[in-house]
């Protein structure tokens, strides 16, 4: 459950951003990076609103793979126990949670409220990859 006030919080905080930048009088963000953090493209600030929208259709997504776990099953001969069922739906909550963080993050630094820094993001993915071999050593695993 705090899982769940944790990414609504994180939405409403994306929308809040959005809209904080959209009413400023600023008439651009920040539309692309490089690797190294540096800007490479401006745009028109309303298109800042796609941030909260992608993050509302992924949230959905995850949301809907978490009350259905084993859809996003494309391991072949994985059981579907309680037990795996559980892994199943952390490992999806925490996934979410981090994507809505990353995407948090990304608002923030398009709006200009904060400077982007690549290795936030790197090292976020890192842990979504290492979690997700964690967690499919688990599921592979003999009951």
């Amino acid at each position: 459950m705090k899982n769940k006030i944790v990414q609504l919080l994180t939405l409403v905080a994306i929308f809040i951003a959005a809209i904080i930048k959209i009413v400023s009088n600023a008439e651009r963000i920040v539309l692309h990076w490089d690797f190294m953090g540096n800007i490479t493209s401006y745009g028109s600030k309303y298109y800042i609103i796609c941030l909260p929208i992608i993050s509302v259709i992924v949230y959905m997504i995850l949301l809907h793979y978490k009350e259905n776990p084993f859809k996003i099953n494309h391991i072949p001969k994985i059981d579907m126990t309680p037990k795996k069922q559980n892994l199943l739906i952390k490992y999806i909550q925490t996934v979410a949670t981090l994507v809505l963080f990353i995407l948090l993050y990304v608002t923030l630094c398009s709006a200009q409220f904060i400077e982007l820094q690549p290795i936030i993001i790197i090292l976020t993915l890192l842990i979504i990859i290492v979690y997700y071999i964690y967690t499919y050593s688990k599921l592979k695993e003999k009951e």
